[in-house]
């Protein structure tokens, strides 16, 4: 079987800590952790100390998981150079945490396209020698459709930058099917958001992955002929409380196994 990192993102346990994310994962079944917020803040990110480096590798030792992808943010009204730089330090505050995937979400701003792209070469650039690969997921804006994501990639052009994609939110921000031309894209698809949707444009993301809109096992299959291997990420749950998120991280973790079968 290819080497897919099945893992759960921390956004499901956001109001909670670190250690009640990494221990419901872990419950659930899942091998990786993916960071984006937690409690407001993001767990990956410039500056981060090398306690915090530390006290995050020990919490994932403890629970048995293991670090794959951390989201960043883009400050494009600094200037190009400032927000390479920036990029830069989140290359190496995910190399210090063993971090391996770079998640951009874009930009909805036109006019910071040029500059979003020249930033995410720059990135690559320096990603390539720290082991982090560059990558973008469908968000809106910049990445919108399948089509706007194949021109990224034409437009960064680097061996070091890849799509992560996220079926759910094709279908939330433009109301498309994200299995049209995904042929097409696959084989620059080197992670996957598993989120799904409901309702069409501007519908429902923040639900249990296999009950809504998405066709989890058309699209794992369109991106399995061309050999992806790589991150399999949850990203929404749902639910409030932590027991009902565990309890959904669960059953999402057994749905995995039969969508990549």
């Amino acid at each position: 079987m290819a080497n897919y990192q099945i893992g759960c993102f921390c956004r499901p346990w956001n109001k909670l800590n670190l250690d009640e994310f990494l221990a419901g994962a872990a419950g659930a079944g899942y091998e990786y952790a993916g960071f984006m917020r937690l409690q407001g803040d993001l767990v990956v990110k410039p500056g981060i100390t090398q306690d915090d480096v530390r006290s995050l590798g020990d919490a994932l030792t403890r629970h048995g998981l293991k670090p794959s992808t951390a989201i960043v943010g883009h400050n494009l009204a600094q200037g190009v150079g400032a927000a390479v730089q920036e990029a830069c330090e989140f290359v190496d505050a995910m190399a210090a945490c063993g971090v391996d995937y770079y998640l951009s979400c874009g930009t909805a701003d036109e006019a910071q396209y040029d500059d979003l792209y020249a930033v995410l070469r720059e990135a690559c650039c320096y990603a390539r020698d720290k082991g982090v690969t560059i990558t973008l997921k469908p968000h809106g804006g910049i990445s919108a459709t399948i089509l706007d994501l194949i021109r990224a990639v034409e437009r960064v052009d680097h061996a070091s930058f890849g799509i992560y994609f996220d079926p759910g939110n094709i279908i939330y921000y433009t109301g498309g099917d994200p299995l049209a031309d995904l042929g097409d894209l696959a084989p620059h698809v080197v992670g996957i958001c598993v989120k799904d949707s409901l309702g069409g444009h501007k519908g429902d993301v923040n639900l249990e992955p296999g009950v809504g809109d998405v066709d989890f096992p058309a699209v794992f299959a369109a991106l399995k002929a061309s050999d992806f291997a790589g991150p399999v990420c949850v990203e929404c749950l749902g639910g409030e409380a932590p027991a009902d998120i565990n309890a959904r991280a669960a059953r999402v973790r057994q749905r995995i196994d039969g969508w990549l079968a």
